[in-house]
């Protein structure tokens, strides 16, 4: 199996990456992601903002985009906002590559920690970033821009939300 090939994306990636994420979306239990929010993807305007910023990627896998990694930063903390693997391509390491692609710009930006938020007990959500160096962080270090992400996912129903840091 060919590993996959991480890439900034470019402008004509763009439309394929709602595709992708609603589609990743779908494998969340209801009770987790509820049915409204499964139908919402990430403005266009936003992705098209990143891409021109160099904070996005697209891995390509099989000749087309699997997948896609969204990344911000804030003074010297970096942000890995969205990472989303399409099903079909799934459990191929696209996720992992794209997450130490962030991780690498992060570094190579000078940025001091990474941060993201994500669920606490899917498999492929916290234990997965745990795996690639990430620790969970408890309510008390929790920067402002983290706790109002946090809060924001919960009053839009999702549950069991934790946010995670890793020292660069």
């Amino acid at each position: 199996m060919a590993a996959p090939r991480i890439r900034l994306a470019a402008a004509d990636d763009l439309p394929r990456l709602p595709d992708i994420e609603l589609a990743a979306a779908a494998l969340f239990p209801e009770g987790d992601l509820p049915a409204l929010l499964r139908l919402v993807s990430t403005p266009e305007a936003a992705l098209a903002a990143a891409q021109r910023e160099g904070r996005l990627w697209v891995a390509e896998h099989g000749g087309e985009v699997a997948g896609f990694a969204l990344a911000s930063r804030k003074g010297a903390c970096g942000y890995l906002d969205e990472m989303d693997v399409h099903p079909d391509h799934g459990r191929r390491g696209i996720g992992r590559a794209l997450v130490g692609t962030v991780q690498g710009w992060a570094r190579a930006g000078g940025l001091r920690t990474l941060s993201l938020t994500t669920f606490a007990h899917l498999p492929w959500n916290a234990p997965f970033y745990a795996s690639m160096g990430f620790r969970r962080l408890e309510d008390s270090e929790l920067c402002p821009l983290l706790s109002e992400a946090l809060a924001a996912q919960r009053a839009a129903g999702l549950r069991q939300r934790v946010a995670m840091r890793q020292t660069l």
